[in-house]
Formats: structure tokens, sequence, C-alpha cells
């Protein structure tokens, strides 16, 4: 191979061998220098090699039976191959070969290990945000049957001719760090308020229309806890004027809020390390999509903000080239149809008025009511398609 050949070859960042029949065998001729630093290839640099040492690893597949099949029928193939031992990720390529020649193939490797792991990170993160709205949404339900358990009370200010009685609760006691008694005094009542929510208090007991607050109470032994409480309009009760309150200690709903609020953030600094965008998409049972996640970088790559995408999916559409729309949505049809990954390349027009190549590649989930889950991302590879559109020109006139 000429040396600017070579050269050129060895500054694709994309693994690329070259093999030729001999035989029943394909052996290796060329290998580029991204393909001699992929991890899991073997052998190549010795040239003369067979594909069955270079591609070691893959000997459960049937990797080399599809490479001997491009050679012979010129079909090109596109394949992915993902390698565990024991939960461990030992590789993740994407395969693409096709004929150059009499008997002669270039195969590119793409290692998609880090993508692979991305997307094993973001399964896990997202199992955890689940779990977490998961234990969000019971905690709200055990609250609302409180009233009747240890961490929820109640009180009574009673007003009758020449005096006012406040009463509280054994429960309301505990939770607030006081010794059981029913009556307490009106100042005793408010001396755990913290002084910023005093006003919030004060506030809610002279409103005519009863309500929640939400307001802070430290108690005796110092731990700040937060409470909601709801106040009853007065009402004649037996002669008397009766006003009721229900307090709820709501601290762990708040930590469980505080922690869902950070899960969100973790996503969203996962989401803008990515160099593209990922996103979710649920097709229902009709066929419509919908968009429940975008990351923001979707305007990068699209040039519409990920707000106008999630109520008009039609938006990232509108952008793709038309002659690549009917595929697109094809791929998707029998990504959704099968429950297979889905992956696919096409052209968009950019802002700036370019044609641009896409990536996208998306993990598939059934969902209970009959609608399919997609979890996938976004990336731009026109310098890949242009350097590998490179390579073939050479190849062609090498």
């Amino acid at each position: 191979m000429p040396i600017e050949t070579t050269a050129l070859l060895d500054a694709v960042p994309v693994a690329l061998l070259g093999f030729h029949l001999q035989g029943p065998e394909l052996r290796l001729f060329s290998a580029n220098a991204a393909a001699r630093r992929l991890q899991g290839l073997r052998s190549v640099r010795t040239p003369g090699v067979s594909a069955a040492q270079v591609f070691m690893l893959l000997a459960g597949t049937h990797v080399l039976e599809q490479l001997g099949g491009v050679a012979q029928s010129g079909e090109p193939l596109e394949c992915r191959h993902v390698l565990r031992d024991q939960g461990r990720l030992v590789l993740a390529w994407k395969i693409h070969a096709h004929s150059i020649g009499i008997d002669r193939i270039l195969v590119t490797v793409q290692d998609l290990s880090e993508a692979e792991l991305l997307r094993i990170s973001l399964a896990g993160t997202e199992e955890a945000l689940q779990e977490t709205r998961r234990e969000l949404d019971e905690q709200t339900e055990v609250f609302g049957t409180m009233e009747s358990m240890a961490r929820t009370g109640y009180w009574r200010r009673i007003w009758d001719e020449g005096e006012t009685v406040l009463l509280w609760s054994p429960g309301l006691c505990d939770i607030a760090g006081f010794d059981r008694q029913e009556w307490i005094s009106p100042e005793r009542a408010l001396s755990g308020v913290v002084p910023e929510d005093r006003h919030i208090v004060t506030s809610a007991q002279v409103a005519e229309e009863g309500g929640d607050i939400e307001y802070r109470w430290r108690r005796p032994d110092g731990q700040v806890r937060w409470m909601r409480s709801r106040v009853s309009r007065p009402a004649q009760q037996g002669g008397v004027l009766v006003e009721m309150g229900v307090v709820l200690d709501v601290t762990e709903e708040r930590r469980f809020a505080e922690r869902l609020r950070e899960q969100l953030d973790f996503i969203k600094s996962i989401a803008s390390s990515i160099p593209g965008f990922i996103y979710q998409c649920r097709i229902r049972p009709d066929g419509s999509p919908s968009l429940p996640y975008v990351s923001e970088a979707v305007h990068d790559l699209m040039g519409v903000s990920d707000q106008l995408v999630q109520q008009d999916f039609q938006a990232l559409e509108r952008n793709v080239v038309d002659e690549d729309l009917p595929m697109v949505r094809r791929t998707v049809r029998r990504a959704v149809r099968d429950l297979r990954p889905w992956q696919c390349e096409y052209r968009v027009r950019s802002p700036e008025g370019d044609v641009r190549w896409h990536m996208t590649s998306a993990a598939v989930r059934p969902e209970a009511d009959g609608s399919v889950l997609m979890h996938g991302y976004t990336l731009d590879v026109t310098d890949r398609k242009r350097a590998a559109q490179e390579i073939e020109r050479l190849a062609f006139y090498d």
C-alpha cells in the first residue's frame, strides 16, 4: 500500500482492517493505527494472519462466516457485538464490512465501549430514579393515613366564656418533642417555630379560610423538623367555638424530594457531558410518539429547543432530509414491532443550512399498557462518514 495511503488510514480514528480471501480463509493484509491500538483485536501487527485469529474474542459468533460472505457476494455487512464476562463488559463493537475488490474487503471496527457503559449507567440511574419516585409515592400515601399514626397529631382551641383552652394530642406532643401533656399554653405552642417561619403560622391563625401551611419546628433536643399543618375554620360545637388543626411531620418527605432533585440534577449533568443528545421516546399503541425527556443538547444538533420537541415531536422530523425520513420511520417501526434495539444513520439539515450525518441508537422496552419506551442518544457522525467516504474513494483508486 502506498505510504501516503497508509498515513491517511493511520490518521482515521476508527479501526480499519483489510482482508483478502485465500482459499477458504480471510487473511489480513493491512491494519491502521487505530486497529493496532484497539483492545481485543489480536495479531493485527502481523500481515497474513487469519481473520479467526484477529477476531478470536468473537469465536462464539457468526462474524467469520458473515465476513466471508461479504468477500464472496459483495453484499455489505453491519453488525454489533457486545461481550461480557461475569457481568463485566469485555467489548462493545460495531462492525461494518464492504467489498473493495475481488476477494478483498475493508472492515471497520468502531469501539462502542464508552457508549455501552454510558447506556448501562443511564439505565442504572433511571432505575434508581424510578425507585426513588416509587418510594416517594409510597411515602406520600403513608402520610395520607398518618393522622392515626405516631408521626401526626392534632390540636383543638376552645373559646369559652372568659377563657381560651388549647389542647394537644399525645401524637402532637411526640413530634414536637414535648412531654405528653394535654393542656398547652399559646406561648409554648409557638415556642418551637423557627423565627423565619413565625409569620407563616401567625398568618394562618388569622386567615378566614383554612388551608395547608409548612414551617420548620425546632424541638427541645435541637432537631429541626418540617411540619405541615391544616387548620379548619372555627365552628360551634356544644355551645362553644372550637378551632381544630392537624399537624404532620413531613421531614422525610422533604428529604425524599431533595434526593429526587439531586437525581434529576445528576441525570442533567450526565446529559450535558454527552457529545450529542439523549432522549426518552414513548411509542403509544396507536403508533403516536411522545418525548417525555430530551436533553438540552438537541438544540445544538437540530436547532430546536428541548421544550419545543417535547410539545411537538414533528419538530425533530422537519430537519431530516426528505429522502431519509421514510427510512428513519421504517426502521423505528421495525424496532418497535420486533422489540429490538434501534440504530439508524440519516442526514439532517443543520440550522446553518448544511447537511450533516446523525447516528441514533436506542434500547427498546415494552410497557404494560402496550406502549414501547425507547431510551437512546443521537450523535453527529458527519466527520466519520466523510472519512469513510474518503477511504472508500482512495481504496477504489488504490
